[in-house]
C-alpha cells in the first residue's frame, strides 16, 4: 500500500485570463482541456497523465484540493477506513467526478485543506515520446517545468491558543 506522488492541484483564480497566461508562458506548463466555464487543465511536458494543476476561475483565490496518487484502487478503500477511524469524514467520487479521474476519496486535513486520493487518471503521454526521448522538448516555453513535485501547504499556528494545526496535520501524515 503506497501513496506513490502528487498527482494534481486545483486551485482558484480570480483572473483567468492572467493565470492561464502564467502556466502556459512563464511555468511552461501545456493545457490539456478547457471546460465551458473557463475551469483549465496543465500538464508538464515531462508527465503522463492528462494534467496535474486545474485552474478555476473564482472571485477569491485559493486552492481547491491537492490530489495525490495510489498505487491501486482497492488502497482507496484501506485509506478511507483508515482515515475514517481519525474522526475525519470520508466522502467516496465516483469515476468521472474529477475529470478524468477514475474512483476517489475526499477528506479535509486538520489544516482545513481538503485533499483527494485516487488511482487513476487518463494517461496521455510525454511531449519527448518514450523510445529514445530528447532530453527536452524543443517547443518549451518558461521555465519548462518538467513536473509536479510539491505543494506548499500553509496552517494555522497560534501558541498563545494552543493551536497547531501544522503538528496536527503532520501526526495525521504520519
Amino acid at each position: 500500500m503506497a501513496v506513490m506522488r502528487i498527482g494534481h492541484v486545483s486551485v482558484r483564480v480570480t483572473d483567468i485570463e492572467k493565470a492561464r497566461d502564467h502556466y502556459s508562458n512563464v511555468i511552461g506548463l501545456i493545457e490539456t482541456h478547457r471546460e465551458s466555464g473557463g475551469t483549465t487543465y496543465y500538464k508538464a511536458w515531462d508527465e503522463w497523465d492528462r494534467y496535474s494543476v486545474i485552474i478555476t476561475p473564482s472571485d477569491h483565490s485559493g486552492a481547491n484540493y491537492i490530489a495525490y496518487k495510489v498505487e491501486r484502487d482497492s488502497e482507496l478503500d484501506t485509506f478511507g477506513d483508515a482515515i475514517a477511524k481519525r474522526g475525519i469524514e470520508v466522502e467516496q467520487l465516483k469515476p468521472g467526478a474529477i475529470p478524468f479521474v477514475g474512483r476517489a476519496i475526499r477528506f479535509t486535513l486538520p489544516s482545513s485543506h481538503r485533499m483527494v486520493l485516487f488511482a487513476e487518471k487518463e494517461a496521455v503521454g510525454r511531449s519527448v515520446g518514450v523510445v529514445n526521448p530528447d532530453p527536452w522538448p524543443d517547443d518549451v516555453k518558461g521555465a519548462g517545468a518538467m513536473h509536479l513535485d510539491h505543494c506548499l501547504l500553509m496552517a494555522e499556528i497560534e501558541p498563545s491558543q494552543g493551536i497547531n494545526r501544522v503538528a496536527d496535520t503532520c501526526r495525521f501524515f504520519t
